[in-house]
């Protein structure tokens, strides 16, 4: 199946925002076995909608259009359906507006006339439920082609891609469900490099690499519709064993979901610098981490490393070996885990930048430091980039390191900790 992507908005064409959208559903159609062959950008004119609309249908099988569904004065989508469709004829769904109602009441909003105007319809649309917000979606056959009107809202967009658009297109294409492999402390080249002939793009399954969100991805995606679901989760299997111990276990969509999976029985604690929460912050994104995770201290100044966390004063003294050091991330981690009751503490203390480094201690160096019952271990890593580079990347690498402490891996941790977007 052949598909294009419609955008519109002004805000789009003027570069206020970036249309993460487009790109999303470009991904999850070619997941879903269709062919992304074109795609444009419109403002918010009803006659340019309806222009390129007309325009790219002929070509394709299925059509996906997000924006200009809201209540405001310059969401003109609804009216270029309708004269796409209906010869510019809306009607008022009552399904829709008592949808619209409940969703005001619920939040204490008044159902104003503006908000009335999404429930809105050519009199031949579909309209699509939107659990996330108040403006529906809508399905109209346009010329034999599959026209799926969708809100700009990236998250209400997505949601009612995934519940409305996805499954009717999965069940034409009959395409099996794509697969991703997430690495963590790799790079591209390197995660390549072990994967080898894996890469082969005349294999069946095939794979694709990419860097996102700090992690190696490494999709596994069907040739055909006849492979089944068997195949391709044999592939990831054999993807996964290639790349540990970098590899992300199977089921977790991200590094703290992977902590979470090696902590149970565990008590973790974290003291942080450099990071100012972040690793906390990662590790309690993940629902039930209070079955693990206890809690820790933002130290930032020196002084709160002595005062609040007990580090030893002489460690941060002219003549000792300073913050950004191993003895200091070893006394952070120690007296974390003993102030917490914790099994096991994380430390971080580095130079996050851009200004504070020396030619000894450049920017991105970080310490890191293990407190367990055995013991206190400490690794100096490197993290380059810019501030939120460092910061970034000295959180992913602690959340590995913390992981592959709990299952028992040793001596994996890098001296670079690759930070590529």
């Amino acid at each position: 199946m052949k598909a294009a992507i419609l955008s519109i908005g002004d805000e789009l064409l003027a570069g206020s925002i970036v249309d993460s959208n487009a790109a999303w559903i470009g991904r999850s159609l070619t997941d879903l076995g269709c062919r992304p062959i074109a795609h444009r950008t419109v403002g918010d004119d009803r006659e340019a909608i309806a222009a390129a609309a007309a325009h790219l249908a002929p070509d394709v099988d299925v059509l996906v259009c997000t924006g200009g569904l809201g209540p405001t004065a310059d969401d003109l989508t609804r009216y270029a359906v309708a004269d796409l469709v209906d010869a510019g004829v809306l009607i008022e769904d009552e399904a829709a507006l008592d949808a619209v109602r409940t969703w005001c009441e619920t939040r204490g909003l008044p159902a104003s006339e503006a908000r009335r105007l999404v429930a809105m319809r050519p009199p031949s649309a579909r309209f699509l439920t939107n659990d996330c917000g108040t403006a529906p979606g809508m399905l109209t056959d346009l010329r034999g082609v599959q026209a799926w009107w969708l809100p700009g809202p990236p998250q209400e967009m997505r949601s009612m891609f995934n519940r409305h658009v996805a499954p009717e297109i999965r069940g034409s294409t009959g395409w099996p469900q794509p697969l991703e492999v997430l690495a963590a402390g790799l790079t591209e080249v390197q995660a390549a490099d072990r994967l080898g002939d894996l890469l082969d793009q005349s294999r069946s399954p095939r794979l694709g690499i990419r860097v996102g969100g700090g992690l190696v991805r490494i999709a596994v995606r069907p040739t055909g519709s006849e492979e089944h679901q068997g195949t391709l989760a044999a592939c990831a299997a054999a993807v996964r064993a290639a790349l540990e111990p970098w590899a992300l276990p199977a089921g977790a969509a991200s590094l703290p979901e992977a902590v979470a999976a090696a902590a149970c029985g565990e008590r973790i604690a974290v003291a942080e610098s450099c990071t100012a929460g972040g690793i906390a912050a990662a590790l309690t994104s993940v629902a039930g981490s209070s079955d693990w995770f206890v809690g820790g201290w933002v130290t930032y100044a020196d002084a709160m490393k002595v005062d609040v966390l007990g580090v030893p004063s002489d460690l941060l003294s002219p003549s000792g070996p300073g913050a950004v050091s191993s003895e200091t991330a070893a006394a952070m981690a120690s007296q974390a885990r003993v102030r917490s009751d914790a099994s096991l503490a994380a430390a971080v203390t580095g130079i996050a930048g851009p200004g504070g480094g020396t030619t000894s201690k450049p920017v991105g160096t970080v310490w890191l430091g293990l407190a367990d019952a055995a013991g206190v271990r400490t690794r100096r890593i490197r993290v380059p980039g810019d501030r939120h580079r460092v910061r970034a990347g000295t959180t992913d690498a602690t959340l590995q390191w913390i992981r592959w402490h709990l299952l028992g891996v040793e001596g994996a941790l890098p001296w670079e900790w690759p930070t590529g977007d």
